[in-house]
């Protein structure tokens, strides 16, 4: 059996990772990369395959490699990366490095075992060249063109960033003429709900999403009320409620956004992020009882998505202050929330919620400055 070593100072990143791979390999776990070079460079027992963290805190994880490449009872050990950060520029590091992968956390098991099996099967078929006499040459070149594929689809997926931060441009753009005071903030803050909220939903298997997809989808958050921009401002600016027939003005935000998503639509044919942008703009304020707008959509045929937003977004409008209105506290807005439950909201959502709602109560404390 091969044995799996994971170098994470992550805990419970460690016991992730360690019940994925459990039954199929011997999993070494190490949370101190300083511990983990000292306990290699002294074993006669080599692990097959090392998992390492790169952004650890006594010593990260690109530093922890060049050691193991440069000496040379470990630089044969084949390391694939970890790491919560999705950015392509990290990734691309990783590999210039000479990593054999790259995988974002928070881990997806099967996905995992999945990429571990792939390498061990590589060293697999390497030694049986080695028994057979049989040049590597074969060996490396496969590998070679596998790190070449991965690097292609890293550039091909710094070109599409690149194209999205086009297609953001153009939707803003169409809207800048008009602003709204607090959407800004405000989306800022419903976009960290949405990641602490979304990864818990990923965690319990209760919403499935490309890990690749989160960044697309935390930044499409942040553009829900960007609709506003295109509401009259003595509308947005009014202190008091809204008259009947300003709500329904106001609430014509969600089709000024998702009109102006389809207008620039075509610089990113069938691009996840723009699915998700349309979805989450045009459906955060549909209901789980079915009234909600523009659409009147019920239950499930809500894009979840914008069901999971909806709460992120209530929260924050229930703790802050606006001209009318005093701002609740964090347990007020929780109970209002669970109220709600299976009538507003997705019932499945304010449960996930309820599990992370210390995490919003942080979130709501020390704000994003980004």
């Amino acid at each position: 059996m091969h044995t799996v070593m994971v170098i994470d100072d992550s805990m419970t990143d460690l016991l992730v990772a360690e019940k994925a791979l459990e039954g199929s390999y011997r999993v070494m776990i190490e949370q101190n990369g300083r511990h983990a070079l000292d306990f290699l460079t002294k074993t006669s027992k080599l692990p097959s395959l090392i998992l390492l963290d790169v952004d650890m805190s006594t010593i990260n994880g690109f530093e922890v490699y060049s050691k193991i490449a440069a000496n040379p009872k470990l630089s044969n050990i084949p390391v694939i990366f970890v790491s919560g950060n999705s950015e392509t520029s990290t990734e691309l590091e990783a590999y210039q490095l000479g990593a054999v992968d790259y995988v974002v956390k928070p881990f997806v098991s099967e996905i995992l075992k999945r990429k571990v099996s792939l390498h061990i099967g590589i060293i697999e078929d390497k030694a049986k060249i080695v028994e057979q006499n049989e040049t590597l040459n074969d060996y490396n070149e496969q590998l070679q063109e596998y790190n070449d594929e991965l690097q292609n689809k890293a550039s091909k997926a710094v070109k599409n960033v690149v194209h999205l931060e086009y297609f953001i441009v153009g939707v803003i753009t169409d809207l800048i003429t008009k602003k709204d005071g607090f959407t800004g903030e405000h989306c800022k803050k419903v976009s960290k709900y949405m990641e602490v909220l979304l990864k818990q939903m990923m965690r319990d298997g209760t919403a499935r999403y490309p890990i690749s997809d989160i960044d697309l989808i935390l930044t499409s958050s942040r553009l829900i009320d960007m609709g506003k921009i295109g509401v009259p401002d003595a509308i947005i600016e009014k202190v008091g409620k809204y008259t009947p027939e300003e709500f329904e003005v106001m609430k014509q935000h969600t089709i000024i956004a998702a009109d102006s998503i389809q207008k620039f639509a075509y610089l990113l044919p069938d691009s996840p992020f723009i699915t998700y942008m349309y979805q989450m703009a045009r459906s955060h304020h549909e209901q789980w009882c079915g009234r909600g707008y523009p659409d009147g959509l019920m239950g499930v045929n809500i894009p979840q998505l914008a069901r999971i937003v909806a709460v992120c977004d209530v929260y924050d409008a229930l703790i802050s202050k606006r001209t009318y209105k005093k701002e609740m506290s964090h347990e007020q807005a929780c109970n209002i929330i669970n109220q709600a439950a299976g009538i507003q909201f997705d019932p499945g959502v304010v449960a996930a919620f309820n599990k992370v709602s210390e995490e919003f109560k942080n979130i709501s404390l020390h704000p994003p400055e980004d």
